[in-house]
């Protein structure tokens, strides 16, 4: 409801400035229209004030060329053009009529497979390619008019509440002005409505309907820019990073690692026992030959061998130490041998409260 009032209040607006300009026709017109959306509208000044003006007919155009199809029905009998008198009173009867269901010859509780149907029918009568009548082109545009208005459920709801062609144009142009730049599938009241795009969609891109091809193009607004499709070759960055982590993984499988030459701990792997040489830490190795063979007793790398041994048990006692220290906290009752075990080394410079 809020929106029939905004469009009314348009309506009135454009009333204002016809009365204005001397338009009598056009005033009046507007202010039916109005009425019609806004029954509690007061609008007898209005109407006051066109009774002063003289009427200016704003169908001209349509007028005229009604006139010239008039004039060009003499020239059927000469046999040199090609349409028939049949031709004409279609053309004629669709550009005269102001109903979008009258010109596709349905009732308003028609379906959308009917609206489709009655369209496909009379567009191949009206096409300029087949119907050399004065006024096809015009003809065969109104007829797409009403087949895009009736098909879509939101443009037919809005031309069922106006009900008139001309209006029902006026109000969609108001309404979408602000969007003028963004060409939509149901926007067929842009400079960018073809007719022909349409006639292709319902009969398919492959068909050819007629051999001669006829289009039609109205001018493009000079800010408006059409879209191309950019095809770049090759993977895209995107794709070859949702790749990159799996060649990782990969590479990281088939790398070649070196194993530790000794481990703190007896596991699978690691079995035979070995010591150091002065402080008599345990330590295990794969294979006792192919240890000694590797590390030889004197040998400096022997040595450094056993450096790193001391310094990684060293680092384990002391963790374990912090654990323990912190568990007494709780439960003083709780042994502490790796604590004691700092000291008994001499690990540490100074005593260990436990």
């Amino acid at each position: 409801m809020d929106g029939n009032k905004d469009d009314a209040s348009r309506c009135l607006r454009i009333a204002e400035d016809a009365i204005v300009s001397g338009d009598k026709e056009r005033a009046l017109k507007f202010i039916n229209m109005a009425k019609r959306l806004n029954p509690s509208l007061s609008v007898d000044e209005l109407v006051a004030a066109c009774d002063n003006l003289d009427s200016v007919s704003r169908n001209s155009s349509v007028s005229e060329k009604l006139k010239t199809m008039d004039g060009d029905d003499d020239k059927l009998e000469t046999g040199k053009m090609k349409y028939t008198e049949e031709n004409v009173d279609l053309v004629r009867n669709i550009i005269r009529n102001n109903d979008y269901y009258a010109i596709l010859g349905l009732e308003k509780n028609c379906s959308v497979d009917e609206i489709r149907k009655a369209y496909r029918k009379l567009s191949l009568k009206v096409h300029p390619d087949k119907n050399k009548a004065p006024g096809s082109e015009e003809a065969f545009k109104k007829v797409s008019k009403a087949f895009t208005c009736l098909s879509d459920g939101n443009s037919r709801r809005q031309f069922d509440q106006v009900g008139i062609v001309d209006e029902f144009d006026h109000v969609q142009r108001r309404n979408r002005r602000p969007r003028r730049r963004y060409n939509t599938r149901n926007d067929f009241f842009d400079d960018e409505f073809d007719p022909e795009e349409i006639f292709r969609t319902v009969f398919g891109q492959q068909r050819e309907v007629f051999r001669a091809s006829h289009a039609y193009r109205t001018r493009q607004p000079r800010n408006q820019f059409r879209e191309e499709e950019i095809n770049v070759a090759g993977p895209s960055c995107l794709t070859i990073i949702q790749i990159l982590p799996f060649f990782l993984l990969l590479l990281l499988a088939y790398l070649p690692f070196s194993e530790p030459d000794y481990s703190l701990h007896k596991n699978q792997s690691y079995q035979i026992p070995k010591t150091t040489q002065n402080t008599e830490i345990s330590f295990y190795v794969r294979s006792a030959s192919a240890f000694d063979e590797k590390f030889p007793l004197g040998s400096s790398a022997r040595a450094n061998l056993e450096g790193n041994v001391i310094k990684e048990y060293k680092h384990f006692l002391f963790q374990s130490c912090r654990i323990e220290l912190q568990k007494r906290r709780w439960n003083k009752k709780i042994p502490t041998p790796h604590c004691i075990e700092l000291q008994d080394r001499g690990f540490v410079d100074r005593h260990i409260p436990i």
